[in-house]
Parts: structure tokens; sequence; C-alpha cells
């Protein structure tokens, strides 16, 4: 017998039969769980500020070229959580590239398809008048000289509408490691004059800056009394890699807060998701105890060191630089002031780059005998001591500067023979005070432009420190090493320049540290490798 809609009741026990092994089943085979769903903005709050410009033919400072980073494209970059080394930089702008056997000339093929905001198609002119422009608006305290590019790029050339050819004047086996970082931005020439430098405007976001081609556009940059104050970043439609998923999160509100202790209460207070730059060491610690806040610990290539203005008596001599620098107590340093999380640096080349030496050893470390042989014979000795400004910086531009100040006073006084008075000054008047030349002992820091020996060896005499310290026969040893291919070789003249560093001692290295971030445990995406480059496109967060 059939049911009134023709189906025979052993079809409908079937039917059944079929649903319930299959309900069955389910308790054993489950579909994948939903993607969770991202937030559409992220809050990143910071110490940090632009110390000049967002125009990379000038800005030379970590939080300046963070932006450029986030707004801007290169030829070239560093693959996210790498070591930086020969194999890991990967096509931006570029698509592949090869270099003569000479190592000469280097020619990139261009990435076709790719818009400036204006709908103008990105070309091989662009990347031509962006290194034309940027060289020939080279000021003394910018990338271009402190780099160096003119020792090493002789021309650019453009070979085709997606071709580009770089000549240089020495084969400069870093040079991927250039075309990698923030100075080798491509610019839009509508927002980049080829003979002025693009500043800030207030109110006006896109004419304070000559970037495009990133992940990010920049809509807001807010300062307050010249003090940066929040910028906002919005997703780049125009973007080549939009449709790969880039950038994670649509929006990126930048906060400024005045020092550690406002920016850690700010995260736990959850008016930001992300804090970087610069948490206290105990910040560090208290938060790793937390379950609603995730540390994040990476590499980091960041050093630190103490400089000597050459023009001020006796800092003209070397023995009185020798005397300070054996004074200094880097252990000290790295376990009161930052708990262990940065370690005694011996050599202005980081541990673990081709080149590293403990040449600063033979000096000491408390070395209080030899700090004062070498005062005695200027003239200084416990009744007549050697006064000492030691300045340091207010504005969280470098970490616990204020109490790495009081270490390093602490250090030298306890020899006896030296008696300190610091100084303080925000980041501003700081480098203000470094260029007119007025501050005998300075802290000061470096974070890499490009991960090799190159890009820190030339701080012991560059010019834009200011401290007057040259010895041509250290810049030829480091010319000499700079466009050699044989790594012995380059590791013997690094070491030579490392020894006259020793006697001369222009300046005393102090730490290389990690690097450090803390978020909302839902956040993800946050990569702290050895570049020190921070990648907002990669930042997510959960709902």
């Amino acid at each position: 017998m059939s049911t009134a809609k023709g189906i025979s009741r052993t079809t409908i026990v079937a039917i059944l039969a079929v649903i319930i092994v299959v309900a069955g089943l389910g308790w054993y085979f489950t579909l994948p769980p939903p993607a969770p769903k991202l937030k559409d903005m992220i809050i990143w709050g910071t110490t940090d500020s632009v110390e000049k410009t967002l125009d990379p033919a000038q800005a030379y400072d970590f939080f300046g070229w963070c932006i450029i980073q986030q707004i801007g494209g290169t030829l070239v970059e560093v693959r996210p959580g790498s070591g930086a080394g020969p194999n890991d930089y990967v096509p931006d702008l570029a698509t592949d590239w090869s270099v003569s056997a000479d190592k000469l000339t280097w020619t990139f093929n261009l990435r076709q398809g790719v818009k400036f905001e204006d709908g103008t198609e990105f070309n091989a002119t662009h990347v031509k008048y962006s290194f034309d422009r940027s060289m020939g608006l080279a000021i003394e305290e910018g990338p271009q000289v402190g780099i160096d590019y003119y020792s090493i790029i002789d021309s650019v050339e453009v070979k085709g509408t997606y071709q580009v050819a770089f000549q240089l004047k020495i084969p400069f086996g870093p040079f991927l490691g250039v075309m990698a970082c923030q100075a080798s931005g491509i610019v839009n020439p509508k927002y980049a004059p080829m003979d002025a430098e693009v500043d800030y405007v207030d109110g006006d976001a896109r004419a304070s800056h000559p970037n495009d081609l990133g992940r990010y556009t920049l809509t807001k940059w807010q300062r307050v009394a010249g003090k940066d104050v929040e910028f906002d970043l919005e997703a780049n439609p125009n973007y080549w890699n939009a449709s790969g998923g880039w950038p994670k999160t649509k929006n990126i509100i930048i906060k400024m807060y005045s020092d550690a202790t406002a920016l850690r209460l700010a995260l736990e207070a959850g008016d930001v998701d992300v804090a970087f730059r610069h948490l206290t060491p105990s910040d560090i610690v208290s938060l790793s105890g937390k379950t609603d806040v995730k540390v994040w610990e990476g590499v980091g290539a960041q050093i630190q060191y103490i400089l000597f203005q050459e023009k001020i008596a006796p800092f003209n001599d070397p023995r009185a630089r020798r005397a300070l620098a054996a004074a200094v107590n880097r252990t000290a340093v790295c376990q009161t002031v930052f708990l262990g999380q940065k370690q005694p640096l011996y050599s202005i080349i980081p541990m673990g780059m081709a080149g590293h030496t403990e040449a600063f050893k033979a000096l000491g470390d408390a070395n209080y005998t030899l700090t004062r042989s070498l005062l005695a014979e200027l003239g200084y000795n416990e009744s007549h001591k050697l006064e000492v400004d030691l300045w340091y910086e207010t504005s969280g531009h470098y970490p616990s500067c204020a109490d790495q100040a009081l270490v390093y006073k602490a250090s030298f006084e306890a020899s006896g023979v030296i008696t300190v008075t610091l100084k303080s000054a925000d980041w501003a008047s700081y480098r203000a005070n470094r260029n007119a030349e007025i501050m005998p002992v300075y802290i000061y820091g470096w974070y890499p432009d490009y991960n090799d020996p190159d890009d820190y060896v030339f701080l012991y005499w560059t010019p834009w420190t200011h401290q007057n310290y040259n010895n041509p026969a250290m810049v030829a040893l480091y010319d000499q090493a700079r466009s050699t291919a044989d790594a012995t070789q380059k590791s013997t003249l690094y070491s030579q320049i490392e020894t006259m560093a020793v006697q001369d001692c222009p300046l005393v290295p102090l730490w290389q540290g990690k690097a450090f971030a803390a978020s909302k445990p839902n956040v993800g995406g946050i990569v702290l490798d050895v570049t020190e480059n921070f990648r907002l496109w990669l930042l997510y967060e959960t709902e």
C-alpha cells in the first residue's frame, strides 16, 4: 500500500534509517568550526614618536621608519620572522632580480599593475625618481649619509617600463638590505617635489608625507605643541596584494603615551590592544604573570652605547674616554635596570652577527684600577676628581634611560676619582644639544637600517652623532670590508677596526636588547624579529 504522496512505507523507513546513521556519524565526524571573526580596528599604544619627518629622503628614526613601512613600499622586503640572511629577502614592488658577475649591476623586474593613490601605474621611472630625489636631498642627519648611499650607488637607470638597474661603485654584499630599508621607499612624485623635503602639515595627513603603495594609507597625523598624539591608518584599497588578505586589520589607531607607566595602565584598562616601546622591565615581568595579557618576546639587534664629545676636554684625550669605559658596569645595568632582559655588549657589532668580537673586554667592567691609572696620567685623583656631566633623554625614545643613568653614575663614582652630574632633556632638545655639541658624555642607541655589520661599524665615527671623532685608518678598513665578498676577510677587517676602537674609545658599547610587546590575549600576528620592524599589517584581533 502507498502513502498519499506515492512513497512506499519501505522507502520512508529506509530514509529514516539513513538519517539516523548520518546523525550517528555526527558524533565521530564534525564540520570544522567557522573561522573566528576579526575586529576591524586595533589600537596600538607607544611612548615613541616621529623624530623629524615621514619623508624617506630624510627620516632616520625608529618610529618614523615604522610608519613609513606601513604606508610605503620598497623593491624587496625581509621575510617576517626570519634572520634577515641573504636568502630571506622576498619580492615587494620588484618581482625578481639579478646581479652581474662583477657584483656591480643589480637589475630588478618590477611588479605590473600596481597603482598609486591617484590611479597612476607604478613603473621604473618612479624608482629612478625616488632614488635621485632622496640622494639629492641628503642631509648630515639623514639616512643617505648615515648609510652612505653615495659610496654604494653610482646611478639608477631605467631599462624598460618595468625594469630598472642600479650601477654600484663597489661590489656591495648587503645591497638587498639597503633596498629593503625604509630610506629606499618609493615615493609618489605628486606629493614628493624633487627639490624639497615633505614635512608635517597640521590637519592634512596626506600632504604630510610622500609615501604610497603600502598596505595602509595615513588618514590622520595629530600633533599638539610639536608632540605626536595619534596616527590613524586605513587599509589601502589600491594595495597590490589586497586580495591576498593584507592588511589583516582594516584600521590601526596609534596612540602616544607620556611614559611607560601610562602605557601599561592603558593596556590594563583595555584602552589599547597592543603596547610596544617602551614598557619597563618590571612591567614586562608583572604583565607576564597576568592571564588577561599576553607578553611577546623576540630577538633584537638594538644596542646602546655611551658617546663622548671630543671637543670638550678632557674627552679629546683617549685616556679619559678609556677610563670611563673601564669604569662601566654592564652587568649591573643589565641585571638591575633590565632584570636580565638585556645582555652586556663588548663590541659595536651585535652578538650573533658576523664580525662580532669581545674587544672591549680588554678594558674590563668596573675596572677601577685601570680607571684610576689612566686618570692619574691626566692629573685626576681622589682629591681632584674628574667632573662629568652625563646626559640622558627623558621622552621614552630609549628604554629606562633615567634608571640607566643612575647605574652609570654609581659605576663611575665608585672609582673614587670621578664625580657625576646627571643632566637630561626630552628627545627634541637632546638632539638639539647633540647637534650643538654641548654634551660631554651622553647615552645613545641604535636600531639597524639593515642587518649586517656594515650598518654598525660606522657608528664609531659617523658625523651625525657629532662626537667629532675621525680615524682615516678605521674608515679605510671599513671601506675595504664593505667592498669584499670574502666573509673571512671581512671578519678580519672588522676585528682590526674593533682593536683600534678600544684604543681610541670614541664610544662605549653597553648592551644588546631583546624586543618585547604586550597585548590583549586575543591579539595575534605580532612578529618580533632581528629587523626590529613592527609589521602592523600582520596584526589581528578576534572578537
